[in-house]
């Protein structure tokens, strides 16, 4: 179960930062980046679970 959180957490973080820097590059440049701004709640969801799961695993 750690190494399911771990693996949650280090996604989370991916989507969330992917999701930020395309989103705003997108929005910048071309005045549309809603599809990729879509992936930052995906990746905070991801980052409580992982957090969960390890901390669970620990007992």
């Amino acid at each position: 179960m750690h190494k399911l959180g771990v693996i949650s957490v280090l996604l989370g973080l991916a989507f969330s930062v992917a999701g930020l820097v395309v989103g705003f590059t997108l929005a910048i440049s071309r005045g549309t980046g809603e599809e990729w701004f879509t992936l930052v709640p995906f990746g905070f969801v991801l980052l409580l679970l992982g957090v969960t799961l390890t901390q669970l695993s620990k007992k």
